[in-house]
């Protein structure tokens, strides 16, 4: 199949509100390398509003494409170090950057790949609030009236594995994420699409 030439353009999920550069690409010009009876399954409830700000619920984008796979994660800041204001204190500051490092070398261990299946880490880039990683962050909050802000932390990073990941597999949020609760799930791949709210340690197919 002959794949006309395009110019790598922000794909934007209909599901979960998140941006996933060229997620779709390989579903429409793609050619698999293995047959592929079965499209993904994902056995959840329904998703929650597309751009929701929900504490606990974590969403998750998995595209494979052949041996590679694309880890798009977008949750509360609240999830990832435990509050959602600019860092008041030294403290803070080093649980934030501890947090956010944890998570920028971590998006593999966020999946159990299918048996037989090795994935490492490519590459990762985390976009987190603003001012969570600003040394000259204020020590003291200064608009006590404000109300809560709320923020949200975004993953996108990049895996290749040992072979394509077909088969079970299983999320695994306990060890670097312990306060997601659910997460949203969508799951890409050559043979389709499928997507649910499940719980941070479900089991799904590829």
């Amino acid at each position: 199949m002959t794949c006309p030439m395009l110019h790598r353009p922000q794909i934007r999920s209909l599901f979960v509100g998140w941006t996933i550069p060229c997620l779709m690409l390989f579903v429409a010009c793609g050619d698999s390398p293995s047959p592929r009876p079965d499209p993904p399954l994902v056995e959840g409830e329904r998703l929650g509003t597309a751009g929701a700000h929900e504490h606990g619920i974590a969403r998750l984008g998995l595209a494979v494409d052949g041996a590679r796979v694309t880890v798009d994660l977008e949750l509360p800041a609240e999830s990832v170090f435990g509050f959602e204001h600019a860092p008041r204190s030294e403290q803070e500051r080093a649980t934030a950057a501890e947090a956010l490092d944890r998570l920028r070398t971590g998006g593999a261990r966020l999946l159990a790949f299918p048996e037989g299946t090795s994935c490492a880490l490519d590459s990762a880039e985390v976009q987190a609030p603003k001012d969570v990683e600003d040394d000259h962050a204020e020590d003291q909050h200064t608009h006590e009236d404000e109300g809560i802000q709320h923020e949200d932390v975004h993953l996108l990073a990049s895996l290749t594995c040992s072979r394509e990941p077909i088969g079970q597999a299983s999320l695994r949020f306990a060890d670097l994420l312990p306060a997601v609760v659910q997460v949203d799930l969508t799951v890409f791949t050559a043979a389709g699409e499928a997507a649910g709210r499940v719980a941070p340690d479900a089991s799904f197919r590829f």
